[in-house]
C-alpha cells in the first residue's frame, strides 16, 4: 500500500504540465490515479486513491468498504522559512492524514485555489495532505452483528437498574452499560435501543493484549519497541502508534484470535482491517478490563501491571467518562470517541479499584445526530450512579477476607513478633508468643547505613510479614522473609526518600486489598504510596497533614470498624493521637495518651496477644534499654495494664 512522496508530488503537479503538453487537438490524456496510504483518527489504515490534478477539479476517493471521503482535501505542513502551513479539510466526519510528505513550490499547487487561499505561504510547502471521511453504518456494524451474536443478555440486571433506566430515559442516543465484579463471575447490563458499538479507540486496550500475547508466545518481553509504541497508545490514544501495532500483530485476524483467548464472544474485527471499527458490546469490554484487574490465563502478571499503570496515567484531556465519581487516581480507563453518519459514537471503559467492591465497568454510546459532549456527559451520569450503588455489587459492606498474613508475624504463626536492628548493622527477630518475646536471633546483617526499619506486611502473601529499610542515600529497600525466617536480598523500590522525616507501612487504608506505605514530610504532610503483589511503588496522593505536631507515625489495624487501616502518631512533647482514614484524608480520633516521652522508642509491631478486639498493640523501650507491652483498645486507644518483656533490647538503635 505504501508509496514514495515522489509519487504524490508528481501527481499533484502532471496534470496541468500534461494540459500544456499537448498538441493542439489532440484527446486529452486521461487523467493519472495513484493511491496514497492515510491514517485516520480512530480507525485505523487506508487508502486514498486521487485521479487527476486535486488543484483542477481532481477527486480523493477510498474505493471499497464503509469510508467515503467527503468535502475538499487540507494540508498539514511548513514552508520554506519554516512556518506552519495548515488547511483543515472542509466535511464533518474522521480526519485522515497521509502517510508520506508532499512538496509543492507553492500551496496553490497542493490544494484547489478555495482552500490555498485558507493559508497564505511564500514559496514550497512540504507536509501531508489531510481528508475528511465518513464512516457509514451499514458498511461497518450491520454485517458484523449480523456475523456475531450478543451475549449481554445472559448477565443479570443491575440491582439499582431503575434508577438508571431512569437517568437514560432522559438522555438522548443508545447506550450499552456492563459492570464485573473481577474474580466472581457476577456480572450485570443495562441496554438502551442497542448494546453493540464500534470500538473507535477503545480497541487499544485488546490491541495492546494482543500484542503481550504475541511477546509470551514467543518467550520473551515486551521489547522496547512494543512498549515505545503501547505507551503513547494507551496514554495519548495514538493513533499512528495504534496502526503500527495492528500491523505487528497481524491485523484484523488478530483481533478476532485474541477475543477468542480473552473471552470476548461478541467482539469481530471489521473486515476492512479498520481497528477502530471493530465490533463489540459493553459486556466483552468488561470482561477485557478483568484481565487486568485479576490474575489472568492469557497475560502475564509483569504484562497487566504494566497495562495497568498506563490506564492509570491517561493524558489528562481524555481522563473523563467511568472516572466520574471513584476518587482520582483509582481508575485504570480507556475512552474512544468517532464520529459517524449515524452521530458520535464514544466509549468508556475501566477498572474501579477504590474502595470495596472494585469493579469493571464499559458504557458505549451512540446517538444521532449528537454530539460527543452530550455522550461524554450520558457516560458520567452512569459512572456515577455505579459507583454510588457500588455496594449493592458486593452484597455485603464487608470485604471479602484478607489473604495475607497477620501484620508483624514474620514467621506465619499468627502471632506479631519482634524485630530489631544493632547499630553495627545487624538485624535481629525476636519471636512472639502472645504474651512475650523470645531470644535475639540473627536474620541479616550489612545495614549500619540504614536510616529507618519497619514492617511492609505481607507483600506476597505468604503469611511472613516482611520488612522495609531505607538505605543512608536515601534509597527504599524491601526484603522478603523467607521459609526459614531469613530475610531475601534487598530490592530497591525508591530512590530520594532520605528528605522524609518518618515512614509507616504495613497496613492498607483505602480498603483495596493492596498494602500502603506512608511518609511524613517537613511540616507534616503525609503521601499515600501503594505497593503492589511484586514489591513495585506508586505514589497515590498526599493525604493532608495530620501529623503536625507529631513526629513519629505508625500504622495501626483498623480502630473503628470500617475496614480501613488507620495512623497513630507520638509528639515529642509525649503525647500519642490516632487518626482514621478516610481512604483520601483523616480523621482525628478522641482517644489521646501522655506520658510517652519517658521512652526512647514507642512502636506498634502488631497485635501482639490476638485479641478478639484485633487491635494492634504498642511496644514502648525505656533508655535502660527495657521493654513493655501495652495493649491497644478499639477507638485508638490503649488499656492502663502492660507487661514488661523479658528480653533485653538496649543493644538495638531501631525496634520494630
Amino acid at each position: 500500500m505504501r508509496y514514495r512522496s515522489a509519487a504524490l508530488t508528481a501527481l499533484v503537479l502532471a496534470t496541468s504540465s500534461a494540459l500544456i503538453g499537448s498538441s493542439a487537438g489532440a484527446a486529452p490524456a486521461a487523467p493519472t490515479s495513484t493511491g496514497i496510504d492515510v491514517n485516520c483518527e480512530g480507525i485505523g489504515a487506508d487508502t486514498v486513491t486521487l485521479t487527476g490534478d486535486l488543484t483542477r477539479g481532481g477527486t480523493a476517493e477510498i474505493e471499497r468498504g464503509p469510508l467515503t471521503v467527503v468535502g475538499r482535501p487540507g494540508f498539514t505542513g511548513e514552508d520554506a522559512s519554516g512556518h506552519q502551513v495548515e488547511v483543515a479539510p472542509t466535511g464533518d466526519g474522521a480526519l485522515c492524514t497521509a502517510d508520506e510528505e508532499t512538496t509543492a513550490s507553492a500551496i496553490a499547487k497542493v490544494l484547489p485555489a478555495t482552500q490555498a487561499a485558507k493559508a497564505p505561504s511564500s514559496g514550497t510547502v512540504t507536509g501531508q495532505l489531510t481528508f475528511t471521511v465518513e464512516v457509514d453504518t451499514s458498511a461497518a456494524v450491520a454485517p458484523q452483528a449480523a456475523a456475531q451474536g450478543d451475549t449481554m443478555s445472559t448477565a443479570a440486571a443491575l440491582p439499582f437498574e431503575s434508577e438508571l433506566r431512569s437517568y437514560l430515559n432522559s438522555r438522548p442516543g443508545a447506550v450499552g452499560v456492563a459492570v464485573r465484579r473481577p474474580g466472581t463471575g457476577k456480572s450485570w447490563t443495562y441496554t438502551k435501543v442497542s448494546s453493540r458499538n464500534v470500538t473507535a479507540s477503545i480497541v487499544k486496550v485488546q490491541i495492546m493484549s494482543a500484542v503481550m500475547m504475541k511477546a509470551q508466545s514467543e518467550g520473551r518481553a515486551l521489547s522496547s519497541w512494543e512498549k515505545s509504541k503501547i505507551s503513547p497508545m494507551i496514554r495519548n490514544s495514538d493513533n499512528d502508534a495504534t496502526t503500527a501495532l495492528f500491523n505487528h500483530i497481524g491485523g484484523r485476524r488478530a483481533i478476532d484470535s485474541t477475543a477468542d483467548r480473552l473471552g470476548m464472544t461478541s467482539t469481530v474485527a471489521d473486515p476492512y482491517n479498520h481497528w477502530g471499527l471493530t465490533s463489540t458490546t459493553a459486556a466483552d469490554q468488561a470482561r477485557l478490563m478483568e484481565h487486568y484487574a485479576r490474575p489472568s490465563s492469557v497475560l502475564s502478571a509483569t504484562n497487566r501491571m504494566y497495562g495497568l499503570s498506563l490506564m492509570r496515567q491517561i493524558n489528562s484531556s481524555q481522563d473523563w467518562g467511568v472516572t466520574a465519581g471513584p476518587p482520582a487516581g483509582k481508575v485504570a480507563l480507556k475512552n474512544g470517541w468517532l464520529p459517524r453518519t449515524d452521530g458520535w459514537h464514544v466509549n468508556s471503559i475501566g477498572w474501579v479499584n477504590a474502595d470495596y467492591p472494585d469493579y469493571t465497568i464499559a458504557v458505549l454510546t451512540h446517538d444521532n445526530p449528537g454530539a460527543m459532549s452530550t455522550e461524554v456527559a450520558t457516560i458520567e451520569g452512569v459512572s456515577r450512579i455505579v459507583w454510588k450503588n457500588r455496594a449493592k455489587l458486593g452484597g455485603s459492606t464487608t470485604p471479602t477476607p484478607t489473604t495475607r498474613g497477620k501484620r508483624g508475624d514474620v514467621d506465619a504463626d499468627g502471632k506479631a513478633d519482634l524485630m530489631g536492628m544493632s547499630a553495627t548493622g545487624r538485624i535481629y527477630r525476636m519471636k512472639g508468643s502472645g504474651t512475650d518475646f523470645g531470644a535475639k536471633k540473627v536474620v541479616k546483617s550489612g545495614f549500619s547505613d540504614a536510616t529507618w526499619l519497619g514492617t511492609a506486611g505481607d507483600v506476597n502473601k505468604d503469611k511472613r510479614s516482611d520488612v522495609l529499610v531505607r538505605r543512608g542515600d536515601g534509597r527504599l529497600q524491601l526484603m522478603l522473609t523467607t521459609s526459614s525466617g531469613a530475610l531475601g536480598t534487598p530490592k530497591t523500590i525508591a530512590t530520594g526518600w532520605g528528605s522524609y522525616t518518618d515512614i509507616a507501612a504495613g497496613g492498607d487504608v483505602d480498603r483495596n486489598g493492596k498494602l500502603d506505605v506512608l511518609n511524613r514530610k517537613v511540616g507534616g504532610a503525609v503521601d499515600h504510596y501503594e505497593m503492589s503483589d511484586s514489591g513495585s511503588l506508586k505514589r497515590i496522593r498526599t493525604m493532608g497533614k495530620p501529623a503536625v505536631y507529631y513526629q513519629s507515625i505508625m500504622l495501626v489495624a483498623d480502630v473503628n470498624g470500617d475496614g480501613r487501616d488507620d495512623l497513630r502518631g507520638v509528639a515529642a512533647g509525649g503525647r500519642m493521637r490516632t487518626w482514621t482514614s478516610t481512604g483520601t484524608a483523616w480523621k482525628q480520633a478522641s482517644a489521646t495518651s501522655t506520658g510517652w516521652s519517658a521512652y526512647r522508642t514507642v512502636l506498634s509491631p502488631g497485635d501482639i496477644n490476638v485479641s478478639s478486639s484485633k487491635q494492634d498493640d504498642i511496644v514502648a523501650v525505656w533508655p535502660s534499654g527495657r521493654g513493655r507491652m501495652h495493649y491497644g483498645t478499639k477507638g485508638g486507644g490503649q488499656g492502663t495494664s502492660y507487661r514488661n518483656i523479658s528480653e533485653g533490647l538496649g543493644s538495638l538503635t531501631y525496634v520494630w
